[in-house]
Protein backbone atom coordinates (compact mmCIF):
# COMPACT_ATOMS: atom_id res chain seq x y z
CA UNK A 1 0.00 0.00 0.00
CA UNK A 2 3.03 2.07 0.41
CA UNK A 3 4.28 1.63 -2.35
CA UNK A 4 1.43 2.96 -4.30
CA UNK A 5 0.89 6.27 -2.83
CA UNK A 6 4.53 7.27 -3.48
CA UNK A 7 3.82 6.25 -7.02
CA UNK A 8 0.51 8.63 -6.94
CA UNK A 9 2.53 11.69 -5.42
CA UNK A 10 5.38 10.65 -8.13
CA UNK A 11 3.07 10.45 -10.71
CA UNK A 12 1.67 14.24 -9.85
CA UNK A 13 4.61 15.83 -9.48
CA UNK A 14 5.47 14.86 -13.05
CA UNK A 15 2.71 15.52 -13.74
CA UNK A 16 2.72 19.32 -12.93
CA UNK A 17 6.25 19.43 -14.50
CA UNK A 18 5.01 18.51 -17.79
CA UNK A 19 1.73 20.00 -17.36
CA UNK A 20 3.93 23.66 -16.83
CA UNK A 21 6.44 23.02 -19.90
CA UNK A 22 3.36 22.32 -22.15
CA UNK A 23 2.17 25.75 -20.76
CA UNK A 24 5.23 27.65 -21.89
CA UNK A 25 4.66 26.19 -25.34
CA UNK A 26 1.95 26.92 -25.92
CA UNK A 27 2.83 30.66 -24.71
CA UNK A 28 5.22 30.81 -26.90
CA UNK A 29 2.74 29.41 -29.78
CA UNK A 30 0.15 32.41 -29.04
CA UNK A 31 2.64 34.97 -28.79
CA UNK A 32 3.65 34.16 -32.57
CA UNK A 33 0.01 33.74 -33.64
CA UNK A 34 -0.17 37.16 -32.15
CA UNK A 35 2.96 38.54 -33.84
CA UNK A 36 1.84 36.78 -37.40
CA UNK A 37 -2.02 38.12 -37.17
CA UNK A 38 0.03 41.64 -36.30
CA UNK A 39 2.13 41.42 -39.57
CA UNK A 40 -1.01 40.62 -41.78
CA UNK A 41 -3.48 43.44 -40.59
CA UNK A 42 -0.31 45.76 -40.47
CA UNK A 43 0.10 44.95 -44.04
CA UNK A 44 -3.47 45.17 -45.10
CA UNK A 45 -3.15 48.47 -43.62
CA UNK A 46 -0.61 49.87 -45.56
CA UNK A 47 -2.86 49.36 -48.55
CA UNK A 48 -5.37 50.75 -47.68
CA UNK A 49 -4.86 54.38 -48.41
CA UNK A 50 -4.58 53.41 -51.82
CA UNK A 51 -7.85 51.24 -51.78
CA UNK A 52 -9.48 54.46 -50.76
CA UNK A 53 -7.76 56.62 -53.01
CA UNK A 54 -8.85 54.34 -55.87
CA UNK A 55 -12.73 54.28 -54.51
CA UNK A 56 -12.83 58.10 -54.38
CA UNK A 57 -11.28 58.61 -57.90
CA UNK A 58 -13.89 55.95 -59.51
CA UNK A 59 -16.59 57.92 -57.24
CA UNK A 60 -15.27 61.33 -58.73
CA UNK A 61 -15.59 60.03 -62.10
CA UNK A 62 -19.20 58.75 -61.93
CA UNK A 63 -20.12 61.95 -60.74
CA UNK A 64 -19.09 63.48 -63.67
CA UNK A 65 -20.48 61.10 -65.61
CA UNK A 66 -23.87 61.44 -64.19
CA UNK A 67 -24.39 64.92 -64.11
CA UNK A 68 -27.70 66.16 -65.49
CA UNK A 69 -28.42 66.45 -69.38
CA UNK A 70 -30.69 68.96 -70.68
CA UNK A 71 -33.24 66.54 -72.27
CA UNK A 72 -36.63 64.45 -71.29
CA UNK A 73 -36.63 60.96 -70.98
CA UNK A 74 -39.02 59.62 -74.27
CA UNK A 75 -42.52 58.52 -72.04
CA UNK A 76 -41.32 60.31 -68.83
CA UNK A 77 -43.28 62.77 -67.20
CA UNK A 78 -40.26 64.74 -65.76
CA UNK A 79 -37.63 66.88 -67.41
CA UNK A 80 -34.49 66.66 -66.12
CA UNK A 81 -32.82 70.28 -67.07
CA UNK A 82 -29.37 71.14 -67.04
CA UNK A 83 -29.17 73.48 -63.72
CA UNK A 84 -26.08 75.50 -63.46
CA UNK A 85 -26.37 75.36 -59.39
CA UNK A 86 -26.76 71.50 -59.55
CA UNK A 87 -23.73 71.32 -62.24
CA UNK A 88 -21.57 73.54 -60.36
CA UNK A 89 -22.22 71.45 -57.11
CA UNK A 90 -21.20 68.38 -58.84
CA UNK A 91 -18.06 69.56 -59.94
CA UNK A 92 -17.38 71.33 -56.51
CA UNK A 93 -18.22 67.83 -55.33
CA UNK A 94 -16.03 65.65 -57.81
CA UNK A 95 -12.68 68.08 -58.09
CA UNK A 96 -12.86 67.42 -54.15
CA UNK A 97 -13.07 63.98 -54.06
CA UNK A 98 -10.10 63.45 -56.97
CA UNK A 99 -7.96 66.06 -55.06
CA UNK A 100 -8.00 63.96 -51.83
CA UNK A 101 -7.40 60.88 -53.67
CA UNK A 102 -4.78 62.94 -54.92
CA UNK A 103 -3.54 63.79 -51.28
CA UNK A 104 -3.85 59.78 -50.58
CA UNK A 105 -1.53 58.59 -52.82
CA UNK A 106 1.10 61.69 -52.17
CA UNK A 107 0.45 61.61 -48.49
CA UNK A 108 3.31 60.02 -46.71
CA UNK A 109 1.53 58.92 -43.86
CA UNK A 110 4.97 58.33 -41.29
CA UNK A 111 5.68 62.11 -41.94
CA UNK A 112 1.86 62.43 -40.86
CA UNK A 113 1.76 60.16 -38.15
CA UNK A 114 5.25 62.18 -36.90
CA UNK A 115 3.49 65.04 -36.94
CA UNK A 116 0.45 64.28 -34.65
CA UNK A 117 2.84 62.43 -32.42
CA UNK A 118 4.36 66.00 -32.06
CA UNK A 119 1.53 68.45 -31.93
CA UNK A 120 -0.31 65.70 -28.96
CA UNK A 121 3.28 65.83 -27.19
CA UNK A 122 3.52 69.80 -27.47
CA UNK A 123 -0.36 70.41 -26.62
CA UNK A 124 -1.68 67.60 -24.90
CA UNK A 125 -5.08 69.82 -23.74
CA UNK A 126 -5.73 70.93 -27.10
CA UNK A 127 -4.84 67.40 -28.79
CA UNK A 128 -7.72 66.11 -26.36
CA UNK A 129 -10.36 68.84 -26.72
CA UNK A 130 -10.15 68.54 -30.89
CA UNK A 131 -10.19 64.50 -30.19
CA UNK A 132 -13.65 65.38 -27.85
CA UNK A 133 -15.08 67.46 -30.57
CA UNK A 134 -14.34 65.36 -32.94
CA UNK A 135 -15.60 62.63 -31.30
CA UNK A 136 -18.95 64.61 -30.39
CA UNK A 137 -19.52 65.76 -34.18
CA UNK A 138 -19.31 62.32 -35.68
CA UNK A 139 -21.34 60.75 -32.67
CA UNK A 140 -24.13 62.78 -33.31
CA UNK A 141 -23.64 62.15 -37.63
CA UNK A 142 -23.82 58.90 -36.94
CA UNK A 143 -26.44 58.91 -34.58
CA UNK A 144 -29.04 59.91 -37.36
Amino acid sequence: MEINENEGVNDNTGGEQTSFGSELSTDRGVASRVKSVATSVKDKASGLPGMLADGLQAGAEALRQRRPAAETSPGSSVAITNDPTIAAVTDTLASGMQSSADWLRDADLDKLKEGVEKQVKEHPARSLLVALGAGYLIGKALRR
